[in-house]
């Protein structure tokens, strides 16, 4: 699960360095961020004991847009 959420942390930051034409040292500061963040905020779910539903909430998320949305574009 957690190379889901690692997926999701490189894909915005390759949004972002779409969006706003960042340089290469600019993108690695911001995905050093973004990972410090992530990685705090799953060390936060594991903790609490939360991380099983947020993992499962990402999967059905993925299984909806999947299976319903992508479909009918």
């Amino acid at each position: 699960m957690e190379i889901i959420v690692g997926a999701g942390v490189s894909l915005l930051v390759e949004w972002l360095k779409a969006r706003f034409g960042t340089s290469e040292w600019k993108t690695l500061g911001i995905l050093l961020v973004l990972c410090l963040v992530v990685a705090f905020g799953y060390t936060y779910l594991v903790a609490v004991g939360y991380w099983e539903t947020f993992a499962s909430i990402l999967v059905l998320a993925g299984a909806f847009y999947t299976f319903v949305i992508a479909r009918f574009k």
